[in-house]
This record gives structure tokens, C-alpha cells and sequence, in this order.
């Protein structure tokens, strides 16, 4: 069960049908995002299927490749 704080989420990616990605802080596990641009979604609060909830930070920068761990408490 995920823990009660809302991670901040430093790193996006682009899937290979060209959507947003991040790693959820919670389990790690890659999860899809709603919008089409990182200024979409800066800010957007969004719950994972293990019932963690993170936020993607205004300074997140999208990533090629792998995505790093993303973990901390937020503030």
C-alpha cells in the first residue's frame, strides 16, 4: 500500500506512442499522464494504480530514455 505523502515527480518521458510517462514515487512502476506537453501537466496532481499520488513539479524536465528512480518527500 502506498504511503501518504504526494511525491513530487522530477522526471517525464515520452512512451513510444508518443505520450507522456513518469515512474510513480510510490511503487516505481511507469504510469501514463494526461496531456500532450510537460507545460500540460506541470502542476496536475495524479493517482496511480497502487493508490499512491503524486504531482509533477514545475521544474520537471522530460528525459530520453530510462527513467530515473523518482522518490522524496515532498516540500
Amino acid at each position: 500500500m502506498a504511503d501518504e505523502y504526494i511525491y513530487d515527480v522530477h522526471h517525464v518521458a515520452r512512451d513510444n506512442d508518443r505520450s507522456l510517462i513518469c515512474r510513480c514515487p510510490h511503487c516505481q512502476e511507469i504510469t501514463g499522464l494526461d496531456g500532450d506537453d510537460l507545460e500540460d501537466v506541470a502542476g496536475e496532481q495524479y493517482e496511480c494504480r497502487c493508490g499512491g499520488w503524486f504531482q509533477i513539479d514545475y521544474d520537471a524536465r522530460r528525459v530520453k530514455g530510462e527513467l530515473p528512480p523518482n522518490k522524496g518527500i515532498p516540500g
